[in-house]
């Protein structure tokens, strides 16, 4: 299984936010994807090693590696990222495979 996990820090967060998490949805629903996860950093005990800095984090589960590529040419992730990509400052991408 490959987890693809990816944050993002937006310039606008309170304009932005709604608009991207939906889109972040409309990507996890992707055939290719088993289940997808998408929230905002959890008020968590603050601690040297935890970075809540972003705005966004998305995770999504594929089966494989084929999986995943198919997700990152399908037209609704590339529509995803013409239509939000200006409202991002840095995105972060973290894949991972069990």
């Amino acid at each position: 299984m490959i987890v693809h996990q990816v944050y993002f820090w937006l310039h606008q967060p309170d304009k932005d936010l709604k608009a991207v998490m939906e889109g972040c949805r409309k990507i996890g629903r992707i055939s290719s994807a088993k289940d997808y996860l998408v929230g905002v950093p959890a008020k968590t005990e603050k601690r040297d090693v935890i970075d809540d800095s972003y705005h966004i984090a998305l995770t999504v589960y594929f089966d494989d590696i084929k999986s995943h590529d198919i997700y990152q040419e399908h037209p609704d992730h590339l529509k995803f990222i013409d239509d939000h990509s200006q409202k991002w400052a840095k995105v972060q991408v973290y894949d991972f495979e069990v």
